[in-house]
């Protein structure tokens, strides 16, 4: 069954007092509510208002403080803050206090970088010698950034942070140079730096003991010797009484030591004042050309030495002699003269003779007169004087036939010898009819050597030797006629070698150019070539022209080779390959000796009949033609015939010292194309006025 649920009656309970705030305190919590409603409200605007701005300070400050704004709450690196000005303050030990005035833009994120400026750091400076910690260097000079701070040691230098490029100098030591970062904040760092020294050990010995030694030429004492040296290079000298001064350049490095020990002295050369009678002998020491007398020869001592004196026109002479160490021995030597006779036929009578200037009466019948150029004259009051130059030769007779003019009777003429510029000397050909090359009978005779008749109409200068290194170096001063295998080819007074058709060539044209001759080489089209005709400018001698002076003996006279018919030449008679070459060439003549085992000074041999030097041996000589095969023609005649130059393979004439074969000796004309080569050189000519 179900139960009822009655209601019960509803009685309320004692009713409470209500409470209520005393008056006194209800209007400053009124105030209260309201102040912080404004507040939050603030909050609220300030919070979409303000602008996120990151403040980041190196090094990190003890303290920050900004002035400027109401709010600037701080969240880790973030600050709030509404656009405006502002200044922040920051205080860190160490540092100088930062004060910074900034602006607040209305940017949403900002950020602003700031350094505070360190003080001074302390800097302690000690240095020592490397490997040596308890060896100060004193007086050591230390530099910061280029400013001289002082020396070292150097204690509590207030540097300021950052960065410092020192450097450390001492006398006698290597300059240090280090990168140093100072941390500055008042913090001490100390540093200790070792210097190398700048110097070495250098130690010196020698055989023999006592040796006087010299640095830069200062003396530093005498062997055994050691001493301190500072990097660099030096000049070191020992010299001892009786021997060769024992020279070196001697390279120092830093705290690197030296030994140098049994440095061996040689003894002292000997000296050798030579002297002749007459002077300007050449002379050959073993088989190194030494010079012309009077000279004083360097010789080593206590060893025998071959002298060769040689002078053109002369007899040779050959000496053996020994000088003691540095001993002085005098020879003075008197050569014999080589003579030659000259038969002579002057019309009229009763002239006189003049010999290089000195009178010798009436003309004689014949004289016989030493192998040298000499210069004759020939003078009759009423008559024009007659001037000629001649080479006397041994075992060949010469003539001179002259028919003097009558003063007032005009004639044309030249003089027998003139000079260029540069002092080269050219002798007056006056040039016959001749045969020019072989016969097919003729022993070392070459296919290319066919007979032709050959008149030269034009007298010619021909110089008398061949250009010497010196003369040559006036037009090229830098020339280097080189060497070869160890004998110098270069000095003065040899023979210029290595030269190219094309320079002497130019060489010539430099000397027209000295005189105001009009100039024989022109250039066409990029390529050297000779005017047509030819004028009277210097130039290379023709082929026709040259074997004509080379082969000349006398009025219708002709030699076979330059020294005459016979072969081998007589003894130093000419410079070919002879055996004092026999080392330098794989060829030579056993049976002849010369003296030169390389070249010899131009005109070191008797001259010719025309008193022209080495036309055969010495040096090859180029020539204007080029080359070219001419049909032989016996009833055609060559007047003046002169090859042009033009820059295709050019004429060498005669043979060298590098050559011994009879076909070259024969003064066989050879081509090759214009190249420098190590034996050959030039002559040059030019016609007479």
């Amino acid at each position: 069954m179900s139960e009822i649920i009655k209601p019960t009656p509803f009685h309320p309970g004692p009713r409470k007092p209500s409470s209520q705030l005393p008056p006194r305190l209800k209007r400053p919590l009124v105030i209260m509510l309201v102040t912080l409603f404004l507040f939050l409200l603030y909050a609220v605007w300030f919070v979409f208002t303000a602008r996120q701005v990151v403040i980041l300070i190196d090094p990190q400050p003890e303290r920050i403080a900004i002035r400027g704004g109401l709010l600037t709450p701080r969240f880790g690196p973030y600050f709030l803050m509404r656009p405006g000005n502002y200044v922040l303050k920051a205080v860190k030990k160490g540092c100088r206090p930062l004060e910074h005035p900034f602006m607040v833009t209305g940017e949403k994120s900002q950020q602003l970088t700031l350094a505070m400026e360190k003080l001074p750091g302390r800097l302690s400076i000690t240095v020592h010698r490397e490997g040596q910690p308890h060896v100060p260097v004193e007086g050591a000079t230390v530099y910061l950034d280029g400013r001289e701070m002082g020396s070292a040691p150097l204690s509590e230098l207030a540097v300021e942070a950052g960065s410092r490029e020192l450097l450390i100098k001492a006398e006698r030591y290597q300059e240090l140079e280090r990168q140093l970062e100072i941390e500055g904040m008042g913090i001490l760092q100390t540093i200790d730096l070792a210097l190398l020294p700048g110097w070495a050990k250098i130690t010196i010995a020698s055989a023999p003991p006592h040796a006087l030694v010299s640095i830069d030429g200062t003396p530093r004492g005498e062997t055994p010797l050691s001493l301190e040296l500072g990097a660099g290079n030096y000049d070191l000298t020992l010299t001892a009484a009786g021997y060769k001064p024992w020279k070196t350049r001697l390279e120092v490095k830093a705290d690197q030591p030296q030994v140098l020990d049994a440095l061996e002295l040689q003894p002292a050369d000997g000296t050798l004042a030579l002297t002749s009678e007459p002077p300007g002998a050449n002379v050959t020491v073993g088989e190194r050309f030494a010079g012309r007398t009077p000279l004083t020869i360097p010789l080593d001592p206590e060893r025998d030495h071959t002298l060769q004196i040689s002078k053109a026109g002369y007899e040779n002479i050959e000496r053996r002699i020994r000088v003691a160490a540095a001993g002085l021995e005098r020879l003075n030597l008197t050569l014999l003269p080589r003579k030659g006779t000259v038969h002579f036929r002057v019309t009229p009578g009763g002239a006189e003779l003049f010999i290089n200037g000195k009178s010798q009466g009436a003309v004689p019948q014949s004289l016989d007169l030493t192998a040298v150029t000499q210069m004759l004259k020939i003078v009759k009051e009423g008559y024009e004087p007659y001037e000629t130059a001649i080479t006397p030769r041994p075992g060949f007779p010469q003539e001179v036939f002259v028919t003097l003019t009558k003063k007032g009777t005009a004639r044309g003429g030249s003089p027998p010898l003139v000079s260029a510029a540069n002092g080269y000397t050219l002798v007056l050909i006056q040039p016959t009819p001749f045969t020019m090359g072989s016969s097919r009978q003729e022993q070392g005779r070459r296919s290319n050597e066919s007979l032709r008749n050959v008149l030269l109409k034009r007298p010619f200068y021909m110089g008398i030797k061949e250009v010497s290194n010196r003369e040559f170096r006036g037009y090229l001063a830098g020339h280097d006629s080189g060497s070869f295998k160890g004998h110098r080819l270069n000095q003065g007074e040899q023979p210029v070698v290595q030269v190219s058709w094309e320079q002497a060539a130019l060489f010539c044209n430099w000397l027209s150019e000295k005189e105001k001759l009009p100039p024989v080489y022109i250039n066409r089209g990029g390529r050297l070539m000779s005017r047509e005709p030819l004028s009277t400018g210097y130039r290379l001698p023709t082929e026709a022209e040259w074997e004509y002076c080379a082969r000349f003996a006398g009025k219708n006279a002709s030699l076979v080779y330059p020294w005459g018919n016979t072969f081998p030449p007589v003894e130093k008679t000419l410079n070919i390959a002879d055996v004092s070459a026999k080392d330098l060439l794989p060829a030579y003549l056993k049976n002849y000796l010369d003296g030169y085992p390389v070249t010899a000074p131009p005109g070191s041999f008797s001259a010719g009949a025309l008193g022209l030097h080495d036309l055969g041996g010495n040096v090859a000589e180029w020539c204007h033609d080029y080359y070219s095969i001419y049909p032989y023609s016996p009833g055609e005649r060559y007047e003046d015939p002169a090859g042009p130059g033009d820059g295709k393979h050019h004429l060498i004439r005669g043979s060298s010292w590098m050559q011994s074969s009879i076909s070259t000796l024969r003064s066989a004309y050879r081509d090759y194309s214009d190249d420098k080569r190590i034996d050959v050189g030039f002559r040059i000519c030019r016609y007479a006025e």
